[in-house]
């Protein structure tokens, strides 16, 4: 069974008997708020050329079984998958126990890092690219399509100190890709809003930190959603919180 998979598995019990209350798909982010439930959010996953691609049988999304949207994020269709792990992010956010292990502090400043490593960031974080930035020896950045690279991964990974992935990876399944090619690097972080807050699911993989993030304002959350608002524009006006969650 695969990252994607126990994703679902893990959350299917935790969603049967509940719906949603709403939903909204906005250009950057979804979101999905569970009726006496949590709230969760999702990257958007619209490649270019699904686009304007249909939801096949009229799938409606408000007011539907948490488990059946959950079961969507496993489909071919970018909607369904964006909605599904907006979904699983609000079930499990509204289970608490992971907050007792939680940091709210940067992230850089839990990593032993110096001026001699080399880190490889998989997806831009313009935050953590700005912390990094000369404080370390050099900071390798690839973008989403990563398979055009000029940069062959594998040459560089026994000279990265930190490997920090976009949870982005979730929603097009490339992270096991990823985590294949990087497993021998000693720090690697999944990142983003869309990261899935539960350690057990990654406890057997070689991802060491969890850096996601809870809703602390959910009207904030919706309006900045439909209103095409990007990441640190929902940190900033305190619709969302960062947390980090160490594995291993």
């Amino acid at each position: 069974m695969n990252i994607y998979q126990k994703l679902v598995e893990n959350c299917l019990s935790l969603a049967r008997a509940k719906k949603t209350k709403r939903v909204c798909i906005g250009i950057n982010y979804t979101v999905v708020e569970i009726e006496r439930g949590g709230i969760g959010i999702a990257h958007t996953f619209l490649p270019e050329k699904e686009f304007y691609r249909n939801l096949e049988n009229e799938i409606d999304f408000w007011k539907s079984p948490a488990d059946l949207l959950i079961k969507g994020y496993l489909s071919n269709n970018p909607l369904e998958i964006s909605v599904g792990l907006a979904t699983i992010n609000a079930i499990l956010n509204n289970k608490k126990n992971f907050l007792f292990n939680s940091f709210k502090e940067d992230i850089i400043s839990q990593l032993d890092l110096s001026e001699k490593d080399e880190i490889l960031m998989i997806g831009y974080f313009e935050s953590i690219y700005n912390k990094l930035k000369g404080k370390v020896k050099k900071i390798w950045v690839i973008e989403e399509k990563w398979t055009n690279s000029n940069l062959n991964i594998s040459e560089i990974t026994h000279k990265i100190k930190l490997a920090i992935i976009t949870s982005t990876t979730l929603l097009n399944k490339t992270l096991e890709d990823f985590l294949e090619i990087t497993k021998e690097i000693p720090e690697i972080l999944l990142a983003g809003p869309s990261t899935p807050l539960t350690p057990n699911i990654f406890k057997n993989t070689s991802i060491t930190w969890l850096c996601g993030s809870i809703v602390k304002d959910s009207e904030l959350l919706f309006r900045g959603v439909c209103e095409g608002k990007g990441t640190e524009s929902l940190f900033k006006s305190g619709a969302l919180e960062k947390i980090i969650l160490k594995i291993k």
